[in-house]
């Protein structure tokens, strides 16, 4: 077999196999030791960050702060809501000017009437 077609020779060359370019270099003790020192400081690093998200209190405020999110986000939702609703009340209630449109304003002012009316003939009539 020629020696450009086997496989553990790369272009050709005899010595030059691909598989000692990926060996990894000698180590000595020291790179080993420090090795281990970054390893070792790396792992303690990620111990202390799941420590602190594991433990009660960031769980507590975490779970807190999504709550607070939550209702901040309703009550900008209802706030909206009420607010178009307002609006679209006073807009069938008044004119473009600013002035109240007295054919809307009656029917309403009745009814409310009516209502309060009612509501104080039922407490004279409890008390007796």
């Amino acid at each position: 077999m020629p020696e450009s077609s086997r496989p553990d020779h790369q272009d050709g060359k005899s010595g030059s196999s691909r598989y000692e370019a990926e060996k990894p270099k000698e180590e000595g003790p020291e790179e080993i030791e420090a090795r281990i020192r970054r390893r070792r400081a790396l792992l303690a690093d990620t111990l202390d960050e799941l420590a602190v998200r594991v433990h009660p209190k960031t769980i507590v405020g975490d779970v807190r702060t999504r709550a607070l999110s939550a209702v901040d986000r309703h009550a900008g939702q209802a706030y909206i809501a009420v607010n178009r609703t307002v609006t679209g009340a006073r807009t069938g209630l008044m004119t473009r000017d600013g002035s109240p449109r007295p054919e809307r304003l009656i029917p309403i002012a009745l009814v409310a009437v009516g209502v309060v009316g009612l509501l104080v003939l039922g407490v004279r009539r409890r008390r007796r």
